[in-house]
């Protein structure tokens, strides 16, 4: 084998699909530009460039929260203040009943692809017959899946755990098979899920960085809600970077990825590794690994 074939078996390919992206080329005349601040060697003393997700950022972090309100925790149950820190749905409505989160169907009926059913039990206020099951609404393909409040039954019922343990893990290997709907589903659940911690988080950005796909803006957003809630804000720049690094050649797409995203990262204020000038190697420290 020449030397020059073991080369090109050696080269990292990077990654080149789209999903749903592939018309991009449609929006490139409302792309607006996007500053480059080139001129900046080193503009963070104390950085570095290379742990970006590990280290903090000197004098570099998220807004500060608006004001705190009144919830009932999704773990607890307690009476607390929920901040910005937390998912959007992470309380409990007190008016929710289990009406509202499963319906009783034929158990005959045709399963979808990301459908969870429950049987084997009967919630106290929902009674079903024997040929009947219990389906937990919300899991149509489009609908983006299951709220918090059906986890509450998880510690007392096992089947609602299973449920549970299911949603959780469903998708996250080989979801790029999955059709469109389903992967964004099942992908901005699992961002906007309450209990996710720091590792699932990082878990589910290298997954899908993993992906041979550009993510979707709107997931993009639910990561960086995420990324607030455990105040993780290297992750931000991070993922900006994977989208940037995943099409080096066609800058438009992430040009067009970061209008989509102007809104929430000004509510947020994240800024761009560019804005941040930590597009360039300091001083002394040679070429940048991307």
């Amino acid at each position: 084998m020449s030397a020059l074939i073991k080369r090109l078996l050696n080269t990292r390919v990077l990654p080149m699909g789209l999903r749903t992206l592939s018309e991009v080329t449609k929006v490139q005349p409302t792309v607006t530009s996007i500053p480059s601040y080139s001129d900046q060697l080193n503009p963070i003393p104390g950085y570095d460039y290379i742990k970006t997700e590990s280290h903090p950022i000197p004098g570099i972090n998220f807004k500060d929260p608006p004001p705190a309100e009144t919830g009932v925790h999704a773990v607890t149950g307690e009476v607390v203040k929920f901040p910005y820190f937390h998912a959007r749905d992470a309380c409990y409505d007190g008016d929710v009943t289990i009406a509202d989160l499963v319906e009783v169907i034929p158990a005959d009926s045709e399963k979808g692809p990301i459908d969870i059913w429950l049987d084997g039990f009967e919630f106290p206020g929902l009674p079903k017959g024997a040929d009947e099951v219990y389906k937990v609404k919300g899991t149509d393909v489009g609908e983006c899946g299951p709220t918090p409040d059906i986890w509450r039954y998880k510690y007392e019922i096992p089947a609602v755990n299973e449920a549970y343990l299911f949603w959780r893990k469903y998708g996250t290997l080989r979801s790029d098979n999955l059709p469109e709907e389903q992967f964004d589903a099942m992908w901005l659940h699992f961002f906007n899920n309450p209990l996710l911690d720091i590792y699932e988080l990082r878990r589910g950005c290298n997954i899908v960085h993993d992906l041979d796909m550009i993510p979707e803006p709107a997931l993009v957003e639910q990561m960086f809600y995420a990324c607030r809630r455990l105040n993780d804000y290297p992750m931000t720049l991070r993922l900006l970077e994977g989208i940037k690094n995943k099409i080096p050649k066609d800058p438009v797409v992430y040009q067009w990825v970061l209008q989509e995203l102007a809104p929430v990262m000004e509510e947020l204020g994240i800024k761009t590794p560019d804005e941040l000038g930590l597009h360039i190697a300091p001083e002394g420290k040679g070429p940048l690994p991307y």
